[in-house]
């Protein structure tokens, strides 16, 4: 191990794969600044510092790469990835298409009684438990409780080829977010709070009018915000740059 190397743990699920237990570990490094926008990633290392071989390494990193996390370099291995803005925005409207339709689909079941008042308070929990989250070090768990509460909602449509397609953009929008201060977290807190009230009454009432009209304003203003901070990012990065110089 080198010196200036982080401890890092290995983290993850029950019964998953080791590399997926590896990937999920890369995740929450990078999601948390351990390993910050152009950090390299040697695999060697990141094997030695887990305590695994180097090919659930190599599994975790290509499926980072195919994630939008790192980037491959050449005979360098890897590093963390800058979200490109034309990449989130396309990602965004792609985003934006399946959680529609999954809503129109939750709301006719809904009028069917087959999304229940149970499937509706489980949403409103996700949502208060999101609300709580109003410190810096819960900002991780808040990033969980907002993407169990979008992809719950994508699951009561009912319909499996939907719920895998958007399973498989998730960790993609996961890893087009950036690390946000505290102060401007907050800021946004209280619309993306009105937002997901938006939606999951929207849901509760089976008014599918109301709940286009609550997503297309949410995911504008989450877009919006997100290239705000990649901006922000970039910004910075090129004022430490040149101090450097």
């Amino acid at each position: 191990m080198h010196e200036n190397d982080p401890i890092v743990m290995l983290v993850g699920e029950p019964g998953a794969t080791l590399a997926e237990n590896v990937r999920l570990t890369l995740i929450d490094l990078i999601m948390k600044g351990v390993y910050d926008e152009g950090a390299r990633l040697y695999p060697e290392r990141l094997a030695e510092q887990l305590g695994v071989s180097m090919t659930p390494v190599r599994e975790a990193l290509m499926q980072l790469a195919a994630d939008g996390f790192v980037e491959g370099v050449q005979r360098r291995g890897f590093h963390v990835r800058t979200p490109d803005p034309r990449q989130v925005t396309n990602l965004w409207q792609v985003r934006q298409g399946l959680e529609l339709t999954a809503g129109e689909l939750a709301i006719a079941r809904r009028k069917a009684n087959l999304v229940s008042d149970a499937d509706i308070e489980y949403l409103a929990g996700l949502q208060r438990q999101q609300e709580a989250s109003e410190t810096l070090a819960n900002h991780l768990q808040k990033l969980d409780l907002n993407g169990r509460l979008h992809t719950r909602i994508v699951e009561l449509s009912g319909n499996e080829v939907l719920v895998s397609l958007y399973q498989s953009i998730r960790t993609k929008v996961a890893g087009s977010l950036v690390q946000r201060g505290l102060n401007t977290w907050r800021g946004r807190l209280e619309a993306e709070s009105a937002e997901h009230w938006g939606l999951i009454n929207a849901i509760r009432d089976a008014d599918f009018v109301a709940f286009d009209r609550a997503t297309r304003k949410h995911l504008a203003r989450s877009l919006k915000d997100a290239l705000a901070d990649l901006e922000a990012r970039r910004a910075h990065a090129a004022i430490v740059q040149d101090r450097s110089a």
